[in-house]
C-alpha cells in the first residue's frame, strides 16, 4: 500500500483520538448507569429495611424521612438518565460521523490505487510495489521477475466490436489472470491494454512457465466462446530483476522483450494467445 503523506498521517491520528474519545465516553456511561442502579437498589433498601440505616421505628422513618430521601434520590435518578440519553444521543451522532468519515477516505485511498474498470491495482501502485520489492530483495539477495502483457490487435477488436466489448475484452483478461498467479503475486493493469505482473521470488524459467500457464488459460477462455467473434491473443516478455541493477531498466526489458514477441505473433498466420520472451 502507498505511504501516507503527512497530511494523511495527521488525518489519521485525528481519527484514532476521535475514537479513542468515543471509547472513554462509552465508559464513563457504563459508570453512570452502575451509579445510577446502585442508587436505585439502595432507594429500593432503605424503603424496606429503614432500620438498617436510623435506629427508628418503621413509622417514624417512613413519616420523616422515607419520604424525602426518596424524593431525592428520584430526581437525581432522572438526572443522571437524562444526561445519559443526551451523551448517548451525542455518542451515536460521532459514531455516524467517524464512520462516514472512515469510508469516505477508504473510498478515496482505494481508487488511488485500484483501476476502476478491471478491478485490479494500477501503474502508480505498481511503482511503489516495485520500489518495495526491489528493497527487499536487495536485503535478501534474491530475486523477481517481471511479465509484460499487452493484449494482440486490441484497437481492431475495440473499433470492431465496440468499445463496451472491448472494456468486457480487459475485464476478462483480468479475470484470467487472476486465476495464473499466485496470490503472492502483484497484477496491475499498466496503461491501455497493457497489464504487469511482478512475479514474486520468480527467475527466468519461472516466468517462462507463468507466460505458458496463461497461455493455456486463454486458450481454454477462446475455446468457450464467450465474446461472439472474438479470440484473445497476447504477448508477453519477461525479464529478472537481480541484486543491485535498476528496477526501471529491467522493466524496459521485459517491455522491449513483450513487443519482440508481439512482432512474430502479428507475423504468424494464425494468432497465438500468448508468447514469452526476456
Amino acid at each position: 500500500m502507498e505511504e501516507l503523506s503527512l497530511q494523511d498521517q495527521q488525518e489519521v491520528s485525528r481519527l484514532k483520538t476521535e475514537i479513542d474519545s468515543v471509547q472513554s465516553r462509552f465508559f464513563h456511561l457504563l459508570s453512570i448507569t452502575s451509579v445510577v442502579m446502585l442508587v436505585l437498589a439502595a432507594g429500593f433498601v432503605l424503603r424496606l429495611f429503614p432500620k438498617l440505616i436510623w435506629n427508628l421505628d418503621s413509622l417514624q422513618a417512613e413519616r420523616y424521612y422515607i419520604p424525602q430521601l426518596l424524593c431525592g434520590l428520584f430526581c437525581l435518578v432522572a438526572l443522571l438518565c437524562w444526561y445519559v440519553l443526551q451523551q448517548r444521543r451525542s455518542l451515536r451522532n460521532t459514531q455516524k460521523r467517524l464512520i462516514t468519515e472512515l469510508i469516505r477516505r477508504e473510498t478515496a485511498e482505494r481508487l488511488a490505487v485500484i483501476d476502476p474498470l478491471t478491478e485490479m491495482y494500477n501503474r502508480r501502485y505498481m511503482m511503489r510495489a516495485i520500489a518495495g520489492e526491489t528493497a527487499r530483495v536487495d536485503r535478501h539477495d534474491s530475486v523477481f521477475a517481471f511479465l509484460m502483457i499487452d493484449i494482440n490487435d486490441f484497437k481492431q477488436a475495440n473499433d470492431a466490436l465496440g468499445h463496451i466489448v472491448g472494456d468486457r475484452i480487459l475485464r476478462e483478461l483480468a479475470l484470467l489472470l487472476r486465476k495464473t498467479f499466485r496470490t503472492s503475486d502483484i497484477i496491475s493493469r499498466f496503461g491501455g491494454d497493457e497489464f504487469l505482473v511482478l512475479l514474486v521470488d520468480s527467475d527466468e524459467e519461472m516466468a517462462q512457465h507463468a507466460a505458458e500457464r496463461l497461455q493455456s488459460v486463454i486458450d481454454e477462455w477462446n475455446g468457450e466462446h464467450l465474446i461472439k467473434d472474438y479470440r484473445m491473443s497476447v504477448s508477453c516478455g519477461s525479464a529478472v530483476y537481480h541484486k543491485g541493477e535498476e528496477a526501471v531498466a529491467v522493466l524496459s526489458a521485459a517491455d522491449q522483450a513483450m513487443y519482440k514477441s508481439k512482432a512474430v505473433a502479428l507475423d504468424s498466420p494464425l494468432p497465438k494467445a500468448a508468447s514469452a520472451g526476456h
